[in-house]
């Protein structure tokens, strides 16, 4: 799914986006209450020269669990094959010299045939645990190893294919479990430290380090979808997919699901931002499943207005072919200014609007295209799902 982005006139550094995923979910879940706590509003505390993460470690050691799944016959008999990707950043010399597709493996240990081995975290203390969705996917039990507390059987009752993350609940929990508090990944910047606590080659409880390393990376998979990684140095390793990353203040801020297979400390955490969505969008669906709206572009900020312009906006660079987008009539160049009577100030905030959209739903954008005021244009959201046709742009 490679191809190279020509650099838009006036278009900031920015990731490239694009939306499309498949998601299904398992069973669903009982009560419609949040399943997720933390101070959204409070700052995530940094941690300045370090002496020792031994205080986090100790705080959240008995949240973070070991998964274990025995998959199907024959799904174990399939040869695992490494998820692509593709680095793509609007405005960037280096993304695109390097553009082409890119293998990331995902970091899950094989203890022998058919048996995967992962991480994973208590984000309830009602049994509700979160981990990768490769992990779990397609499997015939899902053994859950709590600190101190031993084994536990556990069902999947949700999961998300767009960021990779599952939500899976322990048949008979105990009632001292530890859940862990998500925090703020929006107030984390490059070079602040994050701490690491998983399973690597079933080794329980194995801390790491790091800082990270970028902030907002996009990713285009097979399923056509560009996701907002955050990117880290801490080791990760077969055994890490759905280790939870900490803040200094042993909060939650993100979740690994892959590693670069060809490079040392590139790894990517699904951030808590995009976590607390998922979680919310799967606990008020019945059936547990995570349905995303789906326009059919790729976009980037856009520099500065000029000064009679009220928005930046996002400037659309690609439109694929027989997609939304296209049957409505978007075009590249055109500059989105809102939707629904509501400001599109960058590419991030487009990207979650149209993420966090309805799959059938109407909307209303208002474009700006060839220095006029042009709409509203109406688009009809698809649901994503499937291999959108994005290397084959307008």
């Amino acid at each position: 799914m490679g191809y190279r982005i020509s650099r838009p006139v006036r278009v900031a550094a920015f990731g490239a986006v694009c939306l499309g995923a498949g998601v299904w979910a398992g069973t669903s879940l009982r009560s419609p209450a949040r399943v997720w706590h933390g101070d959204e509003a409070g700052a995530a505390p940094g941690l300045a020269q370090p002496a020792s993460f031994a205080d986090v470690v100790a705080r959240v050691g008995k949240g973070v669990v070991t998964v274990r799944s025995q998959l199907l016959a024959e799904d174990a008999a399939k040869p695992r094959v490494a998820a692509h990707a593709t680095a793509q950043e609007a405005g960037s010399d280096a993304a695109e010299a390097v553009g082409g597709p890119r293998s990331w493996a995902e970091p899950v240990f094989e203890a022998g045939p058919g048996q995967r081995t992962g991480s994973g975290f208590v984000v309830d203390a009602k049994g509700l645990v979160v981990t990768s969705r490769h992990l779990v996917l397609g499997n015939r039990e899902v053994q859950v190893q709590v600190p101190e507390r031993g084994s536990f059987r556990a069902e999947v009752v949700g999961e998300d294919a767009a960021t990779d993350l599952a939500l899976v609940r322990l048949v008979a929990a105990p009632d001292d479990l530890v859940a862990l508090a998500l925090g703020p990944s929006e107030q984390l910047r490059a070079g602040d430290w994050i701490v690491a606590v998983g399973n690597p080659f079933g080794f329980a409880q194995t801390v790491t380090a790091g800082v990270v390393s970028y902030v907002g990376r996009h990713l285009h998979t097979d399923l056509g979808v560009t996701s907002d990684f955050l990117q880290f140095s801490a080791p990760v390793n077969p055994g890490s997919s759905g280790c939870p990353l900490f803040d200094g203040a042993g909060n939650v801020v993100g979740v690994t699901t892959q590693a670069a297979t060809a490079a040392q400390g590139i790894s990517f955490a699904v951030p808590s931002r995009s976590l607390k969505w998922a979680l919310d969008a799967m606990v008020r669906a019945k059936d547990g499943k995570v349905r995303r709206g789906y326009l059919g572009i790729e976009f980037a900020s856009r520099a500065r207005p000029a000064k009679d312009e009220a928005c930046p906006g996002a400037v659309i660079t690609r439109v694929a072919i027989g997609e939304p987008a296209e049957r409505a009539g978007l075009r590249r160049g055109d500059v989105v200014l809102s939707i629904d009577g509501e400001a599109i100030a960058d590419a991030s905030s487009l990207h979650d609007r149209i993420l966090q959209g309805r799959p059938g739903a109407r909307i209303r954008l208002q474009l700006l295209r060839d220095g006029r005021v042009w709409g509203p244009v109406e688009a009809e959201l698809g649901e994503v799902g499937s291999l959108h046709s994005l290397s084959q742009p307008n």
